[in-house]
């Protein structure tokens, strides 16, 4: 069998040192971030599902209204309509969403204030894509 060969005095209190300070480190970052309790927990995460399931509920109404409005978003032949582009559409969605979304939040006892720019995107993508998919199984 090999010996297992031993480390210096000065090695092993220089691994203690570095061990030491990523210690620190780490405690020091955790240190800034405030501690929620079961309370705030139970809170976000019932936000979170209402930020979920509102704007796809609200994609899913923009997919039954536009299949009404807008049809199949190609006018029949003969008929006198103004056709709307799909960048159109998908523009006066994202429009029409987010202000409902920002409007009705409150009543929600969802506070739009501490929303982030990440936070309306995700929002605003599980709209359009829910809108998108509804009003595509819709027209097949």
């Amino acid at each position: 069998m090999a010996k297992k060969r031993k480390k210096s005095k000065s090695a092993q209190k220089g691994a203690a040192a570095a061990t030491d300070e990523l210690k620190a480190k780490d405690e020091k970052k955790n240190n800034n971030l405030p501690k929620k309790d079961a309370k705030e927990r139970k809170k976000a995460r019932a936000d979170g599902i209402v930020m979920t399931l509102y704007p796809a509920v609200l994609g899913a109404i923009f997919g039954f209204a536009s299949l009404s409005l807008f049809g199949t978003g190609i006018p029949a032949e003969g008929s006198a309509g103004m056709a709307y582009p799909w960048y159109f559409v998908i523009t006066l969605v994202i429009a029409i969403t987010f202000y409902v979304q920002k409007f009705t939040y409150p009543y929600l006892k969802i506070n739009v204030d501490e929303f982030k720019t990440k936070d309306w995107f995700y929002v605003e993508f599980i709209a359009v894509d829910l809108w998108l998919v509804s009003w595509t199984l819709l027209l097949n």
